[in-house]
């Protein structure tokens, strides 16, 4: 592996994380249900704020998250081949943390623990742990369209808030608590997290291995360096976003639908799933294009800057949500933007992240949270500044 191995690996990280600030963005401001289903908490949306919702659905929801594990792959195998140890105990008690205590919709508890299981899976023939990668990819998109599928039981006049649990007296509750403040959400949040991580544990961490490895294996064959022909880039984009966009389109169409029908919820959920999981292979091939064709210098400099400071990046977004949506009493914005208004924080937020990544990446030469777990885990704090 050599430098141009690491650049694009970066550059994968710095596009992901931007885009998973705007597809996290929902889950933060609001109860977790309306960031897939707009309507469950009885507000109208407008024309404007359906269609920048339905794109954000289309393009960014659960896509980026599935990058997000694929680029942290790619990161352990990068590390491992320059003898570089992950701190992925540090990193597990940091998601913990996070998830418990701050948001329950973090990442970084399962890819640490998934983590721990892809390193050793390392030792594997490339092609022994490409079919293992699709086979847990395979058997988790069944664990999610068979449990969808149970939708398909229940009366149609049962609406959204009955069906997960979320009716309107709840949604008001959850409300007022996460305007109270820090404090007055924290035992809500507790509780979510708790089912959250179960969930991702026991469902779908298979599937979160599978894309991890998958993410290894992008690296070691010169994917991410950009090593492919163009025109092989060009169709795998063109083939997984031809077939990922069309159905997460579909599925958030159907969920902006007036009479909701919690029968069809699970081929919604089944087709985003799987769609996701295409688009992100489009994406991924199309960065890798961009990489290999040698385009705009400053922003991929700029890209690249915000890959390497990955972790820091993600932990910040968080704990700017938070700041943002339930911190201050009184001053919390959670359940208050629609879907235009969060977006336009959301870029506007992306702008200054930007901004934040050129001048710290100017004077230091890794991001806070990264020196600060390397530096436990290896006993050894090395110098932050340039």
């Amino acid at each position: 592996m050599d430098d141009r191995e690491g650049h694009g690996l970066h550059v994968l990280l710095g596009v992901t994380l931007f885009g998973i600030w705007l597809a996290n963005l929902p889950g933060q401001a609001g109860v977790w249900p309306a960031a897939d289903l707009p309507r469950i908490d009885g507000h109208t949306l407008s024309l404007a704020d359906a269609l920048v919702w339905w794109t954000g659905q289309t393009l960014v929801s659960w896509t980026f998250n599935l990058l997000l594990i694929a680029g942290f792959g790619a990161w352990l195998a990068w590390r491992q081949d320059r003898l570089e140890r992950a701190p992925l105990g540090w990193m597990l008690l940091v998601g913990l943390v996070t998830a418990y205590l701050v948001w329950f919709g973090e990442l970084l508890t399962v890819m640490a623990l998934a983590g721990m299981v892809a390193i050793p899976m390392r030792a594997l023939r490339p092609v022994t742990r490409l079919v293992t990668a699709g086979l847990l990819i395979a058997g988790t998109l069944l664990v999610v369209i068979a449990g969808a599928g149970i939708t398909a039981l229940l009366p149609a006049s049962m609406d959204a808030g009955q069906l997960l649990g979320f009716d309107a007296e709840r949604i008001a509750a959850a409300e007022a608590a996460h305007r109270s403040g820090f404090f007055a959400r924290l035992p809500g949040n507790m509780a979510t997290a708790l089912q959250f991580h179960l969930i991702e544990f026991v469902f779908l961490g298979g599937g979160v291995l599978g894309v991890m490895l998958l993410g290894m294996s992008a690296l070691e064959s010169g994917f991410l360096g950009g090593r492919w022909p163009a025109m092989r880039y060009v169709l795998v984009a063109a083939v997984c976003l031809g077939l990922g966009l069309p159905l997460t389109g579909w599925a958030a169409a159907g969920a902006l639908a007036r009479d909701f029908d919690p029968s069809g919820l699970g081929e919604r959920v089944s087709a985003h799933a799987l769609g996701a999981v295409l688009n992100a292979g489009g994406i991924a091939a199309l960065v890798a294009l961009a990489i290999g064709q040698d385009l705009p210098a400053a922003a991929m400099r700029l890209l690249e800057q915000a890959g390497r400071v990955w972790l820091s990046l993600y932990l910040v977004q968080i704990l700017a949500g938070a700041l943002i949506f339930y911190t201050l009493p009184g001053l919390a914005l959670f359940g208050r933007l629609p879907p235009s208004g969060l977006t336009v924080l959301g870029l506007i937020l992306c702008a200054a992240q930007a901004a934040g990544v050129w001048l710290w990446s100017r004077h230091f030469r890794t991001g806070p949270a990264e020196w600060l777990l390397d530096g436990l885990a290896q006993r050894r704090f090395a110098p932050l500044r340039r």
